[in-house]
């Protein structure tokens, strides 16, 4: 009874910080400062303070608190518990991090580029920090009193594993249209790296690529990654449900997210994963060169989205219900 009590407390807790986020987003409190070292295309240092509507963290937050306290309190969606809870604190640590060491990626419609760097915390953003970290040791109890630790631990490990991986075929699908396409690759980082002031999740460079060839190269992430969410979803359809799965199903989670986040998040000005990534990246290029209008990259990307929910659903989270019913 005890533990239940915990469990129900660190719930109300959750829900206390959701409703302060909100009112404090709704408030537009200044949250942050940050020095840019443009001015437009011109070398000048200046500064500019940012609300908390002008950045993304609250949003997020409020956003991982939410699943969080719908994944405890529907039926349907406890299969996916401990994907969520393996992940809402840890992206919260992050998202704290990038607040310090780079705001200018949470910035909805920066005023200027990278480099930039964060020159001081206002009413908004302590309050922020306060709040996430309270929402982050909230989380960590309850994977200790949900007795999850071990798995807490086992999933956050191969999802970070999943995540660097899926970088890896990301950027290796861009090398390998490049080299086919007859050109040159000049940097290869298949890893999150920090460039121009600005945490990008991978970067291909590549020389000697004929313009008519160069959206492909650009789609060429994509293309890989497709290929990854046919694979997988043809290997759970007919592989016997086991913890071996869990590792595909993450993959492909992020896999699914890939398209969709580039289109829409880069659209609104976010990074590619709302934390790290680049605010202009190949689908927004893509665009570009092809003149495919970006409204047309949005619904794709929400078709990509609905399918990716039906396929999670029907090939993961429907086969285990159906698995533990014949249990009983």
């Amino acid at each position: 009874m005890e533990r239940e009590n915990i469990k129900k407390i660190l719930e109300y807790l959750d829900i206390g910080i959701l409703c302060l986020s909100t009112i404090f987003l709704i408030l537009n409190l200044e949250t942050i400062t940050i020095r840019y070292s443009w001015s437009g295309s011109l070398p000048v240092i200046s500064y500019k303070s940012y609300s908390s509507i002008d950045i993304s963290s609250y949003f997020i937050l409020i956003i991982l608190i939410s699943i969080n306290l719908l994944i405890r309190n529907f039926n349907a969606l406890k299969s996916m518990k401990p994907y969520i809870i393996a992940f809402t604190p840890f992206f919260s640590i992050i998202l704290s991090l990038l607040i310090i060491l780079n705001p200018h990626s949470l910035v909805i419609n920066p005023i200027s580029r990278p480099p930039a760097r964060l020159e001081s915390f206002e009413i908004g953003g302590v309050i922020y920090l306060i709040l996430s970290s309270i929402f982050i040791t909230s989380s960590f109890f309850l994977a200790l009193y949900e007795e999850t630790t071990r798995k807490y631990i086992y999933i956050l490990g191969i999802s970070i594993i999943a995540l660097f991986l899926s970088d890896f075929i990301h950027e290796s699908g861009h090398v390998v249209f490049a080299l086919i396409s007859g050109g040159d690759i000049t940097e290869f980082y298949p890893f999150p790296v920090l460039m121009g002031g600005e945490f990008t999740a991978g970067y291909v460079g590549f020389k000697n690529v004929p313009s008519n060839l160069q959206a492909l190269v650009l789609l060429g992430g994509e293309i890989f990654q497709w290929t990854v969410i046919i694979t997988i979803t043809f290997i759970l359809t007919f592989k016997p449900h086991n913890r071996a799965n869990l590792f595909l199903t993450i993959l492909l989670i992020i896999s699914l997210l890939d398209f969709p986040l580039y289109a829409i998040n880069n659209s609104m000005g976010l990074p590619h994963w709302f934390l790290i990534g680049s605010t202009d990246g190949d689908i927004v290029m893509f665009s570009s060169l092809t003149g495919i209008p970006m409204g047309i990259m949005i619904i794709l990307a929400c078709i990509q989205l609905a399918l990716g929910a039906l396929i999670i659903y029907f090939i993961v989270i429907k086969k285990e219900i159906l698995i533990k019913q014949e249990k009983f």
